[in-house]
């Protein structure tokens, strides 16, 4: 249950928006690494998209790829992104997977994935054309 602003707090439209953002939060994992900067890029640029899409929907999501694109990535070392990852994760109701080619060989993605699992957060695919969510793993 989400406590809502004092009134006066936010402007009256963005407490109206406040208030629509009231779902399960989802854990946005895909696939990243790829030795073609290019390839990466695209990647990089559907999951943001569909962050976006999520957000327009009233869907709480956090993703750690457009969280971290703004961090010095190569000050952190992978254990500490793996270990950042996994406890947002457990605070997540759903692990939403973006299905782009290569995600069922990424090591981050498998990783999440048998993570969720063990906690009995479900796993779903998103289509990252259509955006389709299919049930992987859970309820």
């Amino acid at each position: 249950m989400t406590t809502v602003p004092l009134p006066g707090f936010l402007p009256t439209d963005a407490l109206d928006e406040f208030e629509k953002f009231d779902g399960p939060l989802i854990y946005l994992a895909a696939p990243l690494g790829h030795p073609g900067p290019s390839v990466r890029q695209v990647r990089f640029d559907s999951v943001n998209r569909y962050c976006g899409y999520l957000i327009r929907h009233y869907e709480l999501v956090f993703s750690p790829l457009s969280f971290g694109a703004s961090l010095d990535e190569d000050a952190i070392p992978n254990s500490a992104w793996y270990a950042l990852g996994l406890q947002i994760l457990s605070r997540c109701d759903e692990l939403r997977i973006l299905g782009l080619d290569g995600w069922e060989e990424s090591i981050g993605v498998t990783l999440e994935t048998r993570y969720a699992i063990q906690l009995r957060i479900p796993v779903s695919v998103a289509n990252p054309s259509t955006y389709e969510v299919k049930l992987l793993h859970g309820n």
